[in-house]
């Protein structure tokens, strides 16, 4: 009497999707922001592959090899996304040190008409500040100089605003594109309370890159 050895007759579908999958991640997971996409392709890849194995183990299908193959691809690549989102990060974060990034400790009274700062080691000038409003707003004005060596393509200031209490009780903010090495920008932060309200105010972060 012939034995019944049944073996598998085809290879995981499973498998075969989780190793395809794996491949495009792997190939995309060093480019930036693509890899975002090539991390959740890598995770689907994944449970394909994981079905994949579990089948061939079983002995449902063939192509044990393969599964183990497609594991391991998907693997690596979520692995190396979240390398080179890390290394990424850190040479992002590396190249914003040496921008503008400071606040200004220095308060000013509601009551007064005009202040002048320079600040940053030279990088920034902000002069010529002036408060206005009304009813509905508070607006703090003036002129912004870039000294950075380099334009500069986002700037962005703010002021914060306190009661008679000291209490700060909203935050002005004013922002601008592209300003040129020397060139100057005539800024205007505004923030949505009424200058009665407002007792002094104090220059808040300033950034540019």
């Amino acid at each position: 009497m012939a034995e019944n050895n049944t073996a598998p007759s085809s290879k995981s579908a499973a498998a075969i999707v989780g190793l395809v999958l794996g491949i495009i991640a792997l190939l995309t997971s060093f480019l930036p922001f693509i890899n975002n996409l090539s991390f959740f392709l890598a995770l689907i890849g994944l449970v394909f592959a994981v079905v994949g194995l579990v089948g061939v183990l079983r002995g449902k299908k063939a192509g044990k090899g393969m599964a183990i193959a497609s594991v391991v691809v998907n693997v690596l690549a979520i692995a190396i996304v979240m390398g080179t989102q890390s290394m990424y990060s850190a040479a992002i974060d590396d190249a914003t040190k040496g921008a503008i990034s400071t606040s200004d400790g220095s308060a000013a009274s509601a009551t007064s008409a005009t202040a002048s700062t320079e600040e940053s080691g030279d990088k920034y000038a902000i002069e010529g500040e002036e408060l206005s409003g009304d009813d509905y707003s508070t607006k703090i004005s003036g002129t912004f100089t870039n000294n950075s060596g380099s334009e500069l393509s986002y700037v962005q200031v703010s002021y914060n605003l306190f009661d008679v209490d000291g209490n700060q009780i909203d935050t002005a903010y004013a922002n601008t594109s592209n300003l040129a090495d020397g060139g100057t920008w005539k800024f205007e932060a505004t923030a949505f309370k009424g200058i009665d309200n407002v007792a002094s105010f104090k220059l808040g972060d300033v950034t540019g890159y």
